[in-house]
């Protein structure tokens, strides 16, 4: 059979809404999702192209997609409110060839202002030194790949606002200077450890203050601001941190004083406290955010004195946020009461003089109400207890570590309640150095308030403090 072959038809290209009319604030958002189709009478669709050039001509570039529909963020330029797009598509057949009168759809669109959020981070602290840490979340209606940029204010939102990309999820200020109460601030953002490039003004020291965040987006459209909670930024004081971690407002001003008083007596008349653990309405006051903030708080100071009735707690949070103050030259004195319940086997430790707490089957350890507590190092005076202590720990030390106390105590069978003299290892209190031999970490498993029976807490707060740490 013979015959003359037909040309090739071009494939018809059609959107499945042919006109959109829209108006005023009825206009379309500038995330909008299109669809189409086509046909082809003589072969099959391979796919589509698409433009939002207004015009075509021979210059404009066209996008390929195997897709019969897409969703779009239609970029507004700055300034603008509103914008009429122009979507132009075909397709595509089997041949290469295109529809040569590609299907249009008008777009209006308007664009809508973004949002933003403060988020609740692990802890919300509201007292906390020139270190804080807040986490936020922005959102746009025509789609978040539309934000642009966080505009940041402290306490006035008529200043000059600061700027972060719009990766920024949070940001940890940190003060400049102690010099004054208006310091300028580093800026991290989210868990970096490079500053940004600029630095920020507004934070007021030894006052409370607000941190006001808005969202901009591409066409420079810009949520209210929105404030975050209150939050009391203490200026350190000095170079020294009394860090009290006890659990009971009772036993915690009872501690706090017992230090505070030895030291001043001893000389010490300049420190700083932080009540690390105070809780209210179950929720941390004072406890940074995460260990990053918390570390570079505990870095603000050269030595730490830290008492406490919860050893899990503190020495996991230490071993957790004290190596950049260690890495520093930072002196730490430690003295915790390790319960019968504390894992003897917990990597807590590690950090420590202790390689190992002493503990046997069946068997407390107990320091009686006037046992001797014995200085194994010259300077040191004897201590003796003021209470009777049920549950003692003393430990073995890592290699390097020297003791300082060892206490005279009673052994007791759990089982029989018998009570025998103790004759094992007894050390409750033991320092290390660093590498270049100075003493950089005192750590004591007896809380030290329990050791004035002698009332000489204070010639040992000189000797701890004075002649080890140098304050």
């Amino acid at each position: 059979m013979k015959g003359t072959e037909k040309d090739n038809l071009a494939p018809d290209t059609h959107t499945i809404i042919d006109t959109i009319i829209r108006i005023g604030a009825d206009r379309m958002n500038a995330q909008v999702e299109l669809q189409w189709w086509g046909d082809d009478a003589d072969g099959f669709i391979k796919g589509y192209e698409f433009t939002f050039d207004s015009v075509i001509t021979t210059s404009t570039i066209w996008s390929f997609t195997s897709k019969q529909d897409s969703t779009f963020i239609l970029s507004i330029p700055a300034g603008k409110d509103t914008v009429d797009f122009i979507f132009y598509v075909r397709a595509v057949d089997n041949l290469n060839i295109p529809d040569p009168t590609p299907a249009r759809l008008g777009l209006p669109v308007k664009n809508s202002a973004p949002s933003v959020v403060f988020l609740s981070g692990p802890n919300n602290p509201t007292v906390t030194f020139p270190v804080v840490k807040f986490y936020w979340k922005g959102t746009d209606p025509d789609g978040d790949e539309n934000l642009l940029r966080y505009e940041l204010c402290w306490n006035d939102t008529t200043q000059t606002s600061y700027s972060l990309d719009i990766s920024a999820s949070s940001g940890t200020f940190v003060a400049t200077t102690f010099a004054t109460n208006n310091p300028s601030s580093n800026v991290f953002a989210n868990n970096d450890l490079t500053a940004q490039a600029t630095l920020m003004y507004g934070m007021m020291l030894n006052d409370s203050n607000h941190l006001f965040i808005r969202a901009v987006d591409k066409s420079g459209a810009k949520s209210a601001f929105v404030s975050s909670y209150k939050i009391f930024i203490k200026k350190p004081s000095s170079s020294t941190l009394l860090c009290e971690g006890y659990t009971s407002p009772a036993q915690s001003a009872t501690a706090l004083t017992f230090y505070s008083q030895n030291l001043t007596a001893a000389g010490v008349a300049s420190f700083d406290t932080l009540n690390i653990f105070q809780q209210q309405t179950g929720v941390y006051t004072q406890l940074a955010p995460d260990n990053l903030t918390q570390s570079r708080i505990f870095s603000l100071f050269n030595a730490i004195i830290w008492f406490s009735n919860d050893a899990s707690k503190s020495l996991s949070l230490g071993q957790r946020t004290l190596d950049n103050f260690f890495n520093a030259g930072g002196k730490l004195f430690e003295a915790v009461y390790v319960s019968s319940s504390f894992d003897e086997q917990s990597t807590f430790l590690d950090f420590t003089p202790v390689q190992s707490l002493i503990a046997y089957s069946d068997t407390a350890l107990i320091l009686q109400d006037t046992s001797s507590v014995f200085a194994q190092q010259a300077g040191y005076p004897d201590l003796k207890s003021n209470s009777i202590i049920s549950n003692v720990k003393p430990f073995n030390l890592v290699p390097g570590a020297v003791p300082i106390y060892n206490a005279n105590l009673t052994g007791k069978k759990i089982s029989t309640n018998f009570l025998f003299p103790w004759t094992g290892a007894s050390t409750v209190i033991a320092s290390k150095s660093n590498q270049s031999g100075q003493v950089n970490f005192i750590f004591s498993s007896l809380e030290l308030q329990k050791l004035d029976g002698l009332s000489n807490a204070t010639q040992l707060f000189q000797q701890l403090f004075v002649q080890e740490f140098g304050l």
